[in-house]
């Protein structure tokens, strides 16, 4: 099984656009996330083979990314999928940026590749493949829009992971798996994640 990652310690920003390629940290402290993290592994390989999409959603700054990341690189789910994209979309997008990163992550190739060409090429990568896409911090149901058409409905149980602070965006984006909705840390969570951040 090829596995496209992309994990590392860092976030590269590509220079005049919003869109960034997010590396998990392996210093990174999570807290707190283990049923929430259970819970989102579940949507991701269980359930309905046709292509769902899982939207977690709520305000910013309450973790949603640290656990998308969590569960992006957890071996059971990196194993699961052929084909894994991670991108950050953010408030203000280039479509043909977003399509260029997608495309690149997807195939690992690094040529430029006309704007025009790139729906038709993602979607002819992703045909045939268990693909799980990672779109973080979407703000306008226009993002998932533009792209929904490159991603192919088979029966196969390709996912796409939403985070968004919307929660009526991520109501949009439904297709079977509800929305899920991250709560705040307890106060003894928020207190060991104190702890570990300090010591």
């Amino acid at each position: 099984m090829n596995v496209v990652e992309t994990c590392g310690k860092e976030t590269l920003l590509i220079p005049g656009t919003s869109v960034q390629r997010s590396f998990s940290s392996i210093d990174e402290e999570v807290v707190g996330f283990e049923k929430d993290a259970e819970s989102i592994m579940q949507k991701l390989t269980r359930g309905t083979k046709k292509l769902d999409v899982i939207s977690i959603f709520g305000m910013p700054g309450i973790g949603k990314t640290t656990l998308a990341r969590k569960v992006y690189n957890i071996p059971s789910i990196v194993n699961h999928f052929d084909i894994k994209v991670w991108c950050s979309v953010s408030q203000e997008y280039d479509r043909r940026t977003l399509l260029g990163e997608i495309l690149k992550q997807t195939t690992r190739k690094s040529e430029i590749i006309e704007a025009d060409d790139r729906p038709d090429m993602l979607r002819r990568s992703l045909i045939g493949k268990r693909y799980l896409i990672v779109l973080d911090d979407i703000w306008d149901v226009k993002a998932w829009e533009d792209l929904d058409l490159c991603f192919p409905k088979g029966e196969n149980g390709s996912r796409v992971m939403v985070t968004t602070r919307i929660e009526q965006v991520a109501k949009h984006l439904q297709h079977h798996s509800n929305p899920y909705p991250l709560r705040f840390l307890t106060r003894a969570e928020s207190w060991e994640l104190l702890l570990k951040k300090v010591f």
